[in-house]
């Protein structure tokens, strides 16, 4: 009987303090590998520093083999790939099939790697990029490739990039699609929602809302400039909602918000943070959701929308149409007016048909399943076909 393939997963984004956009597509892939774990098809272990393990058991993953406790801390690893340095990983923690979900894979000798690559935003836009971070990605990501068996993306859009800016076989990169946990994205009451808007001082019923780090990216600046060239009767009733905690060269992003504030715009940034859990409940109660980002690896943020019967209004560069297929409206991120105009054109839909954009909101969602990701992903990871986990399943 042919030996259950094992995989070792660098678990690092999810005990992270800083849980990121790449710690929930982590956990997303990772909750998918126990699915198939309990169904047979693998095992698979958690690698995370030593000190940090601890932090897995909020997960309740069920069917894992065990935690592998790395005995270097994280900034020692990094260290290691700064100065590339060949630390043989699998000689300290066991030979295997290794998964490095967050663009950093370790050297190994005896064992088969695969990392995810979710984007070349370092490479593609720099400006957007704070500096020691680009000037890390730029410097580790290429070191990371080399050692690794091949790589996995999160879109055909960043694996054409991947291809361009680092001349990689396309047949070596695997595309594994983000997508969303329905368990925990779906339509919540009004009471529900009440309460959430409320525990973050959303203290306007009626709001449009947009999610993403306060950074150049993330293209807070036009959208507040597109808000405040709204109709006066519309931003009167409509406050802009932007959850994201503080990125990087975002002052004039603040300084727009705070001149908006003078100006008696109402335009709400919550100050502390905001739970997962708390999130669909935010999407619910928005009357659409803005997603107007210059560069993006997938974009998953849409979709959680989507889930929550959130009509979106999303980019037309990058990812971002990939991932949203025909289900959302499209802006020129780089246009005000457009950004602007948009707005009150889904305005007007939404005010004469609520539920327009509700079936093909199901239809894009449905496109994307974290069951099939994981299966791409273990079969990059192990070199097994998709077949082999899918096992004629229909999933």
């Amino acid at each position: 009987m042919p030996k259950t393939p094992h995989i070792k997963v660098d678990a690092f984004p999810l005990v992270d303090k800083h849980f990121s956009g790449v710690g929930h597509a982590t956990l997303g892939i990772v909750q998918g590998l126990d699915e198939l774990a309990g169904e047979g098809k693998l095992t698979y272990s958690l690698i995370a520093p030593r000190r940090w393990a601890y932090k897995l058991d909020k997960y309740n993953l069920l069917n894992y083999k065990r935690i592998i406790k790395n005995p270097f801390p994280n900034r020692v690893i990094r260290g290691f790939m700064k100065f590339h340095l060949k630390v043989p990983m699998d000689l300290i923690l066991g030979p295997g099939n290794y998964y490095f979900p967050s663009f950093l894979a370790w050297p190994t000798w005896f064992s088969r790697s695969s990392v995810v690559i979710h984007d070349v935003t370092y490479l593609a836009v720099p400006e957007c990029v704070q500096k020691d971070n680009r000037d890390y990605l730029a410097k580790v990501a290429p070191f990371s490739i080399k050692n690794s068996k091949n790589i996995i993306t999160v879109s055909n859009f960043s694996k054409k990039e991947i291809i361009k800016y680092y001349k990689y076989p396309a047949d070596k990169i695997s595309v594994a699609y983000n997508s969303v946990n329905q368990a925990l994205f779906y339509r919540r009451t009004t009471q529900e929602v009440k309460s959430v808007r409320l525990k973050y001082d959303i203290y306007r019923p009626d709001y449009i809302l947009s999610v993403g780090n306060i950074e150049p990216r993330k293209n807070q600046e036009r959208l507040i400039e597109a808000y405040m060239s709204l109709p006066k009767d519309i931003t009167d009733k409509y406050a802009l909602v932007i959850i994201g905690a503080g990125g990087w060269n975002n002052e004039a992003i603040l300084k727009k918000m705070q001149d908006a504030k003078e100006k008696g715009f109402v335009i709400i940034n919550p100050k502390h943070f905001v739970a997962d859990e708390d999130m669909p409940a935010l999407y619910t109660g928005a009357k659409f959701y803005i997603f107007p980002p210059i560069y993006e690896g997938f974009g998953m943020s849409p979709l959680e929308a989507f889930a929550c019967g959130t009509p979106v209004i999303a980019s037309n560069v990058t990812s971002v149409p990939e991932a949203v297929g025909d289900a959302a409206v499209f802006i020129n991120p780089y246009d005000a007016r457009d950004i602007a105009q948009k707005m009150k054109n889904m305005l007007k839909d939404l005010d004469e048909d609520p539920d327009k954009y509700l079936e093909v909101m199901k239809k894009q969602i449905a496109k994307f399943s974290w069951h099939q990701s994981a299966i791409t992903t273990a079969a990059s990871v192990t070199g097994k076909s998709e077949e082999y986990f899918k096992d004629n399943n229909e999933y």
